[in-house]
């Protein structure tokens, strides 16, 4: 199936033409950038972590904290971006293989190939540690051994500033490399980048990590709780000062490692200059190809800091002498081939006197005496004919065998592996794979577990499968995350709707004057746009309108200054007159409502004004007609 993003163009300048790679957390291709037409890795954050702002903020460090960096052992990170919902950087792209795909062809490399390659790591590392940051993530798959001799260290998606990485509370790393104290959390610093580069010294050397384990949190046990062995525990025959250096780097506690990368750089470079080139070359297991193309011992670093001694064979050279080349070919017209992008060459230790003069002398050196010929090219064929056809027996009484014991065994029920709750997606995979099993993922959110770790497996650990069963993975999503959204300028009703619609509840509600129309949302605790986590709650504030205005008592003020005061309040006023035996005229007699009665702006006020005393006529009229009724009243009896 293709994917979809091959032959899009990012932002209308980034064609994406293939797929290169794929890591826990993003995709890689090749590209062109169609500004310049070179050709360029793209890195693709997987869709389902563009959504998560942690991990979109993890993603563009990567890109800052790389960007800072020149380096000739550094990948160069050129640009990042997005568009739409690719979230992407852009990244030099360097024709090679990884230092993992280079030991699992070869399965280990000789001392000079892994000080060649070491001296390229601390060599970037130097320039990673006096940035003030730590890698964290070193691992052989993070070290790419270009076709034309460079060695560079890429992705900082773990690095840190190595002012804050005391804080961190996260286990990051790969479990096989883990420093001891990340994971006993007592901090890290640059000499937690060199235990990890001991432990892959030591995987380079002897072809297997020091600690292995179907269960990780063992081998980060072990990291912690055990002493490294030495390398020649695992490979008897390795030079003892290799031993030392390896043991020196992952020494448990950092203030007994190498100071700093460039110390460890110089002791790998003494010993080298001390170590025989038999030692250098110890367990080389084939020779050269001069038709291949090769690293030099020089291209793994600045050129200012040659690494290579003046009689040292290159452990790899992009410059191979063409003379030497055809010579090559002449003696063995059947030797195997490497492909283009096969890097790291392993020497031949094990050459005969005669080959090991003809390719001396072809690089140069001083040819030492020799007292036999050149071997004939027709005499090496025949060995090797002898040889193929010796291999090829053996190779048949293994088969007929294995026949035997696959009907025996086959159909045996595999046990599904024990997968701890934490443990990355490809390692889960392969440890199903291993056992024979197939393997289906699902995917689940996860508020404990980090996105790309198993979850849990079905059926359980320890469950008997039929062989080629398949295994279902449950593989954290991450945290379910949701958007704030606005619920200010809502009814509060409306509000609780909108919140439910988006994922989240309402949590405290606190009523509160304002000017705003009463029942509407004023305040809300989350900004809108921010991601929680899905039901996490949101605490509002409603709207109880204006705060009431206590009215003041005006009775006895005139009535100017009555009206003033209370038209100054908001209120409006009507009036209405009386006369008053007491209260001069043109005063407050009384109000309504009464005085401190809490009223709002806009509320009617009843002022009640005095008309002065009443006069006598209109007493005496009063009186009358007061009178008249009775007489009436006389008449009418």
């Amino acid at each position: 199936m293709k994917d979809p993003l091959v032959g899009t163009v990012l932002n209308k300048r980034y064609r994406v033409d293939d797929k290169i790679a794929r890591g826990g957390m993003a995709m890689v291709y090749l590209g062109t950038d169609l500004t310049t037409d070179r050709q360029i890795a793209i890195k693709v954050m997987h869709p389902h972590l563009s959504t998560d702002a942690s991990f979109v903020e993890r993603f563009e460090r990567e890109a800052m904290n790389a960007s800072r960096l020149e380096h000739p052992n550094l990948i160069s990170v050129t640009d990042q971006g997005r568009d739409g919902d690719v979230v992407y950087l852009v990244m030099e792209y360097l024709e090679s293989v990884t230092l993992r795909k280079e030991l699992r062809h070869r399965g280990k490399l000789t001392p000079r190939q892994a000080i060649v390659v070491s001296n390229a790591i601390l060599a970037a590392l130097e320039a990673v540690h006096d940035a003030g940051m730590i890698h964290r993530d070193l691992k052989p798959d993070n070290v790419l051994l270009g076709t034309d001799g460079k060695i560079k260290l890429t992705d900082f998606g773990l690095a840190r500033a190595v002012t804050t990485a005391t804080t961190t509370k996260t286990l990051i790393g790969t479990v096989g490399y883990v420093a001891p104290e990340l994971v006993t959390r007592a901090g890290a610093d640059a000499r937690t980048d060199l235990y990890t580069l001991g432990i892959m010294l030591y995987e380079m050397l002897t072809g297997s990590q020091p600690y292995t384990d179907e269960v990780p949190i063992q081998v980060a046990y072990r990291h912690v709780h055990d002493r490294v062995p030495a390398p020649s525990e695992a490979l008897p025959g390795l030079p003892p000062a290799i031993d030392a250096l390896v043991l020196w780097a992952t020494s448990p506690e950092p203030e007994d490692r190498p100071e700093s990368a460039r110390a460890f750089r110089d002791a790998l470079n003494e010993a080298r200059a001390e170590l025989s080139d038999d030692e250098l070359d110890f367990g080389a297991s084939e020779p050269v190809d001069a038709s291949a193309p090769v690293i030099t011992a020089t291209a793994d670093v600045e050129s200012s800091d040659p690494i290579q001694r003046p009689n040292e064979q290159p452990l790899v050279s992009d410059d191979v002498d063409e003379e030497k080349a055809e010579q090559s070919q002449a003696q063995d017209d059947d030797a195997e081939t490497l492909s283009p992008t096969t890097v790291v060459h392993t020497a031949d230790v094990e050459e005969d006197a005669e080959d090991k003069g003809a390719h001396d002398k072809g690089a140069g050196s001083s040819p030492e005496p020799a007292t036999a010929s050149v071997p004939n090219p027709r005499v090496a064929r025949r060995r090797r004919t002898i040889f193929a056809l010796v291999a090829a027996a053996a190779i048949l009484v293994l088969v007929a065998s294995g026949i035997v014991w696959n009907r025996q065994n086959t159909d045996a029920p595999k046990e599904v592996p024990a997968i701890a709750t934490g443990v990355e997606q490809s390692d889960a995979q392969h440890m199903i794979e291993s056992a024979g099993l197939t393997v289906a993922i699902t995917q689940k959110f996860s508020s404990e577990v980090p996105a790309g770790r198993i979850l849990e497996t079905h059926p359980a650990p320890g469950s008997q499968v039929e062989p080629g069963g398949t295994v279902t993975l449950v593989v954290s999503k991450g945290k379910d995350l949701v958007a704030i959204p606005t619920l200010t300028g809502l009814k509060r009703d409306d509000a609780e709707k909108e919140a439910e619609k988006a994922g989240i509840t309402i949590g405290n509600v606190e009523d509160k004057y304002s000017d705003s129309p009463k029942g509407e949302v004023i305040e809300q605790s989350r900004k809108p746009g921010d991601k929680v986590e899905r039901s996490e709650s949101v605490n509002i504030t409603v709207s109880k309108g204006e705060e009431p205005i206590s009215v003041p008592n005006v009775k006895g003020l005139e009535f100017k200054s009555a009206y003033h005061k209370m038209l100054k309040l908001g209120f409006r006023v009507g009036t209405d007159e009386k006369y008053h035996d007491t209260v001069p005229k043109g005063r407050v007699i009384s109000q309504h409502p009464a005085p401190g009665t809490p009223k709002h702006p806009g509320d009617f006020i009843l002022l009640r004004i005095s008309k002065g005393k009443k006069p006598a006529d209109d007493k005496k009229s009063g009186d009358k007609k007061k009178d008249e009724p009775k007489k009436d009243d006389k008449k009418d009896k």
